[in-house]
């Protein structure tokens, strides 16, 4: 019988992820409590001073989801204790890529291994870049209240309107296209279709939820928020009672470092503090060399980050 058949000891299984959880609480008071490893919500993987979930998803044809993410989805949800962590994650991830074995295709890139860890627990981050995973994007957290740089800019924020719709789609498939590179997002055929579906819905939201820069009448940029209720599903990576998502923001290339993006970010910040929200999330490609500078120089810091490794089999 091996490991991976093995019956758990939940016993055990419990006291990592007490441990896991007081060792969360102490290194980033913005997290949340993690929630208890249930056998029903995948595999249940253990190793010593170490437990995790394995869980499959296939992001649906049509979806804005299916650009943000590979297709194919193998995740892995650890708890870590005890005091060599890199080397439980290790052993958690080799049993996992056994279990991969047989469910993968080598040379599939529209598939991915993919962790997601908070990002200042990097004591047993050397497992994944030893198996290689990479960091290729991050959820950024802003408290409300934190100030960024306004440089000065002609340009005017107004709220969008349905007339912007073109406009809207063309912004955000630059915004994709620019972060295609760096491995998590994935233009489509629907990619389009999708991001269209999704800013209709924004538009026709009763507050104002996308805004756009413009000189004259033309549109330099966008920025686009969820708040409350529609945020609700990003409550689970943080230990706020309420929290805003920014969805997207971005300029023209030929508006990029001109200002532009730092009074759009200015703008959403202002709407976000007035509507007395307490944390606002968003998600940025690490490796991208321009969002990652921007978006820590108004106020966000790293969260969780998100390791992949695309394609899981070589």
């Amino acid at each position: 019988m091996s490991p991976a058949d093995t019956a758990p000891d939940l016993t055990a299984v419990a006291a990592v992820a007490d441990e896991h959880a007081a060792r969360l609480a102490d290194l980033d008071p913005l997290l949340p409590a993690p929630p208890p490893l249930s056998p029903g919500a995948g595999k249940l993987i253990t190793a010593p001073s170490g437990a995790a979930i394995a869980w499959y998803q296939e992001s649906a044809v049509g979806t804005a989801a299916r650009t943000w993410d590979p297709a194919k989805r193998h995740n892995l949800e650890v708890r870590l204790a005890g005091a060599d962590r890199a080397d439980t994650l290790g052993a958690l991830l080799d049993t996992w890529f056994d279990l991969l074995h047989g469910a993968t295709t080598p040379g599939d890139t529209d598939s991915a291994a993919v962790l997601e860890l908070p990002s200042r627990d990097t004591e047993a981050v050397l497992a994944l870049v030893h198996r290689g995973f990479a960091p290729v994007s991050t959820i950024a957290a802003r408290t409300a209240g934190r100030p960024g740089p306004t440089p000065p800019t002609d340009a005017t924020i107004r709220p969008a309107t349905p007339d912007d719709l073109d406009t809207l789609v063309a912004l955000n498939l630059e915004v994709v296209e620019y972060d295609a590179p760096f491995g998590k997002v994935t233009p489509r055929e629907d990619t389009a279709e999708a991001l269209r579906n999704q800013l209709v819905f924004l538009l026709g939201e009763p507050r104002p939820a996308v805004w756009v820069a413009v000189r004259g009448d033309r549109v330099l940029g966008h920025v686009h928020l969820q708040l409350p209720p529609t945020s609700q599903w990003a409550r689970r990576y943080t230990s706020a009672p309420e929290v805003a998502y920014l969805a997207s923001l971005g300029v023209t290339a030929a508006e990029r470092g001109s200002g532009v993006g730092s009074a759009l970010a200015a703008h959403a910040h202002r709407v976000l503090d007035a509507e007395g929200i307490p944390v606002t999330l968003l998600h940025h490609a690490l490796p991208n060399p321009r969002s990652t500078p921007f978006w820590y120089s108004h106020g966000y810091r790293p969260l969780w980050t998100m390791w992949l490794r695309r394609p899981v089999r070589r």
